[in-house]
């Protein structure tokens, strides 16, 4: 037995012990004998002259033999015509074709020999009219032939008959006969011992012109053709004419290797064939096993034959598919003495859906309704059909190839090509066809509902006399149970998506759920293969496609990737936020689990051995997950949030203050990713639709309408978790202790159990965290956004920044020093100090949360947040905490922007209230730097930005004479800072560089800086500063440490005497060691000149023991080489400096040095003659223009206010002429007029 197809079958086969007993528990329906609305009934007489001369021959039997009909056929249109007509064979050989004319009524119309009669039941009486078609003959001499006609068939105008001649077609509209096809020599009882009967032939029409003929071992199909044909001219002159003539070509004839029992068309390449087989112990001649009597089957019809079901290819006429049926015999069958058991084969019948009665083609588009022809013209459309008016028979819409019936194969190849688990196979990987969902659009995995639905396949009845079995083919429930048989749930699934609306008895939601449990290996329970990644993201891909808008099957999936370490992370994206509407629960779950997760992650990190680089990328993985569950957090919550977070990373964006200046552009363009991804999630939380396999059956359209509504009204209270809940259960991890405790009691009733004192407080109160993890802090600050508590949210991010960035504390202060003592080198700050540009630019939003809700006097309040009730000592100050939270760049321009002058004298605030130091967005610089003060390099730092940046409120002061007390305060905290963190070791290599380029490119020091300025208003007194820097020194001559700056203060606040400027220049030649400083500090000093100069070519003729120079000459003549390039740098007498060269010195490139020296001299002095002359002309020019202006007449009026009033005005517009004409002609002169790059004395 084959089931290639695998055919379904009705029937169900019975024990073969008490069969007889058994056979009343087959199935059956209950039939009942309904008497139609209108019916009649046709009587024929028994004498057969009675019906008149035959049309096709004469009777061959004689009146004294009784006559019986053999068959009968209905005109297909008996019901849509007045003329009600029928066929009838009798056993005599004879065809009658019968017609009522006359209107039948309701109730039965009897009719005896064509005799006008009334009807019993009230009838109209009608005229029946009998005719003859055919005569033919009776019995042959063949053994077991049936006498008379075996069988007719009718469709429109074609009516083809069978007798023991052959088959007849006969043309019904032109009463003629088209054609006989002789009986196959293979259609004979006789030939087959397991037959006792004779072999019935089967006639149908397959379509209007298309006949199908099985009988016995032989199929045939014969196509009725109309042709032309032309007649040659009568002699009675009628000219010749071509008549239509219709003709039959044989389009197929294939031996069976079965007797056919029945025929019917499958499709337009297949026929299925109900025939008896000899069984096959009588094909192998087993005499033995054949008379065995215990071997047969005495219940099962059909004797020592088997009744298959055959699918014939009509190409070749080899069988494609064998089925069995196993028929119940009758109970009157008993066994036999006989060797062979035959069976009756015209008790076996084969009837189809596709084989039914049908009318013409026109008549039977003319049948339908107006519904019906438009489905119709549509199908045709894609179709091979001529035209879109034609009913396509039932067997050319359907197709076996294309069928989920011929899907058997397919299957079976397809689960061996996965079971597959070579190295050579392509998917040894995966065990089923899990990538279907992706490789293919999600419209083509679903039927398309406006496309008409796919035709049914047949539905076919096998008869036998005490038996009958309902025949399908297999249908998609069949393949989807076949192919689940298999392990195999992705392939289930495909073809149930694939045959959507034929699903009857399996669920989607079934199948889906089996094909992710197999997917995820989630019945493996830990044993077997673990899960994969690329399995985990096949199911992520496929969750939203396969799920679509069901919020059971979400609920459900969602619970179960909870349990698959990471799976929430890799489906956050694909979690719905609007369609379908899940239940806050569900988001709450998902956030606390995925907290866990992280929080796990950093505890097996802390506890597992491993080497450093191991250890940081587990680090990064930590921190990497605490970021992707921040940002679900914040995708999930209030659509006003998303708003708001969007608002303050575009304000940090736009705000060309922050930083800016002082590092490169990149930091401005890493704050649009933030705002990419909030916009992201807020347009996900907007337009967010479900499509997919699944629906919600639960959900109605009205309710998406209302979410959208309300969202629309107020989006600060559609959070899709309850934010107070989740404060609650994060408060939850803030140990706090028992004295603490007692002042905040919890209230059920108030937040949902959150602290209520500390909910309306703004100050933040930590306790001891049982995690020591910033998400956790992160996350409340991110919620008391949510609620619009920026105070608080503030609070938390500054406790990020004081507890959570520790470790980057001493880095930072050492930039912080470096950006100082550099500052005049690299003009800026370059470095985040510890900080990578990702982190500082992650919290660069806090500064504008600060600045757009005026939150700075919360950076004011030195107790905001507490470890403890009333110990902060472990906490830093809000500013140093800022700080550390978004980097020196950012906070330094932050501070710069909002600093004020000090408020006063007092330096104390109150920690519980505001002063007037809070009131506005000002940060007063004096309770800044009292902050500061535990970070002293920090302070350093943030003092000098204030002397850069804020001079006016720093080092200048035009409506005062005296500094504030506060500021003197600073300036003496910053010089002991400058002395304590000034980079000495730095400025000693800088300045022992004594090239030319070295020379002139030496700028002043940060320090040096700052003791110009402070020394005029009087901030640090000159003697305090000459005595701290020389006990710096240690009284060491050679000492670089503070040499320029102890040469200043002498310099310029001295005594003016003779051993001060001898002091200073030792102090230039042999603590700053830089030449070119000397010499121009002994150009200024005219009083002492000369003697200065005589020190200077002392040092550089005298040896020096201490220099380690190996050849002393060499050296000396280096060094007053580098003399005589400094002293032609500021002008000085070459000529009387040349002439102190000690003979015998050698000076490697005099010549070249001074001739070079005396070129940029006099280069110098033409360019100041040319500027001279420059400079009178345009003021002769102007002066001649003013000279002009002057002479111009003036109107005068009469009068003497308007007289006045008149005069005034000229003289205004003469003098604002005047104005415009200077600017001009400063425009006009170059830019090197305006300042000297050089200061000379020109001789």
């Amino acid at each position: 037995q084959q089931q290639k197809f695998g055919f379904l079958f009705g029937g169900k086969e019975p024990d073969s012990t008490n069969a007889s007993d058994k056979l009343c528990t087959l199935l059956r329906p209950p039939y009942s004998l309904i008497k139609p609305p209108s019916s009649a009934r046709f009587t024929y007489a028994v004498d057969p002259q009675s019906f008149g001369s035959s049309l096709l021959g004469a009777s061959s039997s004689g009146p004294e033999h009784g006559y019986h009909p053999t068959c009968v056929s209905l005109d297909p249109a008996y019901g849509r015509k007045k003329e009600r007509s029928l066929v009838v064979g009798f056993d005599d050989g004879r065809l009658i074709l019968s017609k009522l004319q006359g209107a039948t009524g309701i109730g039965f119309t009897s009719l005896f020999g064509g005799k006008v009669s009334t009807a019993a039941g009230g009838g109209t009486a009608v005229n029946k009219v009998d005719v003859v078609l055919y005569q033919g003959m009776g019995a042959t001499s063949f053994s077991g032939d049936q006498a008379g006609i075996e069988t007719v068939t009718w469709r429109g105008g074609l009516i083809a008959w069978a007798d023991s001649s052959g088959v007849r077609l006969f043309d019904i509209e032109s009463m003629s006969r088209i054609a006989h096809v002789d009986r196959p020599t293979g259609a004979r009882s006789s030939l087959y011992p397991t037959i006792s009967s004779s072999l019935r032939p089967s006639l149908v029409f397959e379509q209007s012109d298309l006949l199908l003929i099985g009988w016995g071992d032989c199929l045939m199909g014969m196509q009725v053709r109309e042709v032309l044909r032309s007649t040659a001219a009568t002699k009675d002159g009628a000219p010749a004419r071509e008549i239509k003539r219709k003709t039959v070509m044989v389009t197929m004839a294939w031996e069976l290797d079965c007797v056919a029992c029945g025929v019917v068309p499958m499709d337009e390449k297949h026929v299925a064939v109900l025939g008896l087989v000899p069984s096959p112990s009588l094909v192998d001649g087993d005499e033995s096993d054949h008379n065995d009597k215990s071997n047969r089957d005495y219940s099962i019809a059909g004797g020592d034959n088997i009744l298959e079901l055959q699918i014939i290819n009509r190409v070749d006429g080899t069988s494609i598919s064998n089925d069995r049926l196993p028929l119940s015999e009758g109970p009157q069958q008993h066994q036999s003495d006989q060797r062979i058991t035959a069976a009756n084969a015209t008790d076996f019948c084969l009837l189809s859906s596709f084989a039914c009665p049908k009318m013409a083609d026109t008549a039977e588009w003319e049948a339908l309704d107006d519904a019906e022809k438009v489905s119709i013209e549509r199908e045709n459309v894609g179709s091979q059909s001529t035209s879109s008016k034609t009913v396509l028979d039932s067997h050319l819409r359907w197709n076996l190839g294309g069928d989920i019936c011929s899907a058997g194969n397919e299957i079976q190849s397809e689960a061996m090509e996965y079971d597959d688990q070579s190295v050579s196979s392509n998917c040894s990987v995966s065990s089923d066809n899990y990538l279907f969902v992706l490789s293919e659009p999600i419209g083509d995995l679903l039927p398309d509902s406006a496309l008409p639905s796919r035709a049914s396949p047949p539905i076919m009845t096998a008869i036998y006399s005490y038996d009958l079995c309902l025949v399908q083919t297999r249908d998609v429930d069949d393949v989807v149970s076949y192919t689940r048989s298999l392990g195999k749930p992705s392939l289930a699934l495909k073809q149930a998506l694939a045959h959507r609306r034929e699903v009857r008895r399996h669920g989607l939601d079934q199948l889906v759920d089996d094909y992710f449990v197999a997917l995820l290996r989630m019945r493996s329970n830990g044993k077997g293969r673990p899960l994969s990644f690329s399995r985990l993201k096949i199911a992520t891909e496929s969750l939203p496609i396969l799920l679509g808008g069901d919020s059971r099957m979400w609920q459900r999936w969602l619970f179960m990737f909870s349990k698959i370490p990471g799976g929430l992370y890799a489906i956050r994206e694909k979690i719905p936020v609007r369609d379908p509407d899940l239940p806050a629960f569900v988001f709450e779950m998902s956030l606390e689990k995925m907290l866990e997760e992280a929080l796990s992650n950093y505890n097996e990190q802390k506890n597992r051995p491993g080497d450093e680089s191991q250890q940081n990328k587990e680090y990064l993985v930590g921190e990497k997950m605490a970021d992707l569950f921040l940002e679900t957090m914040r995708s999930w919550g209030p659509t006003s949030a998303l708003r708001r977070r969007i608002q303050l990373h575009r304000y940090c964006a736009q705000n060309q203050q922050w930083g800016l200046q002082w590092h490169s552009l990149s930091g401005s363009s890493a704050v649009v990713p933030f705002i990419r991804q909030a916009e992201k999630d807020l347009h996900r939380r907007i337009s967010q639709t479900a499509f997919g396999v699944l629906s919600d059956a639960h959900h109605s359209p009205s309710s998406t309408h209302n979410s959208s509504i309300r969202q629309s009204i107020d989006s600060s209270k559609d959070s899709l978790f309850d934010v107070e809940h989740l404060i609650t259960r994060l408060a939850s991890r803030f140990q706090l202790d028992v004295k603490l405790a007692s002042r905040f009691q919890l209230d059920d009733n108030d937040n949902g159990g959150a602290l209520t004192d500390s909910d309306r407080s703004s100050k933040i109160i930590l306790g001891d965290l049982k995690d020591n993890y910033a998400v956790i802090v992160e996350s409340m600050a991110e919620l008391e956004l949510m609620r619009e508590r920026f105070d608080r949210a503030l609070g938390y991010y500054l406790t990020i920044g004081s507890k959570f960035m520790v470790d980057t504390l001493s880095s930072l202060e050492d930039t912080a020093v470096r950006s100082v003592n550099t500052f005049y080198q690299n003009s800026g700050i370059s470095t985040e100090g510890g900080q990578t540009e990702l982190e500082s630019v992650k919290y660069s939003h806090v500064l504008s949360l600060i600045e757009l809700h005026q939150l700075t006097h919360v950076l004011l309040k030195r107790n905001f947040f507490f470890v403890t009730e009333t110990d902060n000592s472990a906490a830093e100050s809000p500013i140093v905490a800022l700080i550390m939270l978004v980097g020196l760049p950012r906070a330094g321009r932050f501070l710069m922007d909002h600093c004020s002058p000090p408020e006063g004298a007092s330096t104390s605030i109150d920690p519980d209230g505001y002063g007037s130091a809070f009131i506005g967005s000002n940060l007063p610089i004096d309770l800044v730097a009292n902050q500061m003060k535990s970070r002293p390099k920090l302070l350093y730092w943030f003092l000098f930005q204030v002397f850069i940046h804020k001079p006016d409120i720093y080092v200048k002061f035009p409506t005062t004479a005296v500094p504030p007390r506060p500021i003197t305060d600073l300036h003496r905290m910053q010089f002991s800072l400058f002395v304590d963190y000034a980079d000495e070791d730095g400025a000693k290599n800088r300045e022992r560089d004594q090239s030319l380029a070295g020379l002139t490119g030496m700028k002043d020091t940060p320090f040096m800086v700052f003791l110009r300025a402070v020394t005029k208003v009087g901030g640090v007194q000159a003697e305090n500063i000459r005595e701290k820097l020389e006990s710096c020194r240690g009284g060491v001559t050679d000492s670089p440490a503070f040499a320029r700056e102890l040469a200043f203060v002498i310099e310029n606040f001295g005594k003016g005497t003779v051993e001060d400027a001898r002091e200073v220049l030792q102090l230039y030649i042999r603590g700053a060691k830089n030449l070119h400083m000397a010499v121009a500090f002994a150009e200024r000093s005219t009083k002492y000149s000369g003697v200065l100069w005589d020190m200077l070519v002392e040092h550089c003729t005298t040896p020096d023991p201490t220099s380690g120079a190996a050849d002393q000459n060499s050296y000396l003549g280096a060094l007053f080489g580098s003399l005589l390039e400094a002293a032609a740098h500021t002008g000085s007498d070459l000529g009387s400096l040349v002439s102190r060269i000690p003979e015998g010195m050698s000076i490697e490139g005099l010549r070249p040095k001074l001739i070079s020296a005396i070129t940029d001299y006099r280069y110098k002095v033409k360019i100041h003659e040319h500027v001279d002359n420059m400079l009178m002309e345009d003021k002769i020019s102007v002066s001649r223009e003013l000279s002009h202006l002057s002479r111009r007449g003036a109107r005068m009026v009469c009068g003497d206010g308007e007289a006045q009033n008149t005069k005034n005005s000229s003289a205004e517009l003469a003098s604002v002429s005047s104005r415009d004409l200077l600017k001009s002609q400063r425009s006009r002169v170059s830019s090197v007029h305006n300042s000297r790059p050089f200061s000379l004395s020109i001789r």
